[in-house]
């Protein structure tokens, strides 16, 4: 998605473990994704219910694996920390 140096990485990499330790069912993590790419495509807009059941399900039929999901969940919400940080303003789905 960007270009991070290793820090950044293994930041994301960390919050992917903890994320993944957590023990989320592979549905719920679908909708995390789903719900997460929809506000960055939404321009930081929360999407409704439908649009995030409807991404939800295209992500599961591409089946990525567990930790790849993780992975992915964890690099927006660092994307999204970054610009909170910038905006002091926090999705209501962030991770801390």
């Amino acid at each position: 998605m960007f270009n991070y140096d290793d820090n950044i990485k293994q930041d994301i990499s960390v919050a992917a473990y903890y994320l993944a330790e957590k023990g989320n069912s592979y549905d719920d993590l679908c909708w995390m994704l789903a719900e997460r790419q929809l506000f960055l495509q939404n321009n930081f807009q929360k999407a409704d219910q439908n649009s995030i059941k409807e991404r939800a399900i295209k992500i599961y039929q591409t089946t990525p694996e567990y930790n790849v999901l993780c992975w992915l969940i964890s690099e927006i919400d660092f994307i999204l920390k970054v610009k909170q940080f910038k905006d002091k303003q926090k999705p209501h789905f962030i991770l801390d």
